[in-house]
Order: C-alpha cells, then sequence, then structure tokens
C-alpha cells in the first residue's frame, strides 16, 4: 500500500472518465510540493465524497463527546 500526504489540492480535472485531484504537501519553509494524484471514476466520485464527508462528520461528533467527557471529570 502507498501513503499519500494531502495539505490540499492543487486542481481537479474531469479526462476520460477518471477525475483527478492534483494533490500537494507542505515541503520544506512552508513550500508547496505535488504529493501525488488520486484518480477518481467519475461515477462514483460524488458518493466517495459523500461517504468521506459523514465519515469526517462522525470523527468528528466523537472527537467531540470525548472532549466533553474528558472535561466532565473532576479533576485529580
Amino acid at each position: 500500500m502507498q501513503y499519500l500526504l494531502v495539505d490540499g489540492i492543487k486542481d481537479v480535472v474531469l479526462h476520460n472518465g477518471m477525475v483527478r485531484v492534483d494533490c500537494i504537501s507542505a515541503g520544506p519553509n512552508g513550500t508547496e510540493k505535488a504529493s501525488g494524484t488520486l484518480l477518481i471514476p467519475a461515477m462514483i466520485a460524488g458518493p466517495l465524497v459523500q461517504t468521506l464527508a459523514n465519515a469526517l462528520a462522525e470523527l468528528e461528533k466523537k472527537i467531540r463527546e470525548q472532549q466533553q467527557s474528558q472535561g466532565a471529570k473532576p479533576a485529580n
């Protein structure tokens, strides 16, 4: 498996039925550098983005719940 660090998105294009997402990462001194390209079949791009958005919303909810439960605990 290969990992892709994504600090941002430089460009998104549709070509030959594929959505191509050019990703960037922060290089030395905060300069942008290309980190790779996501290739997503156009037919699943919408559902994929929705699934990712739902997963991030659920993760955010769990983090908030965890923070609230830690804040409610009495100090030692």
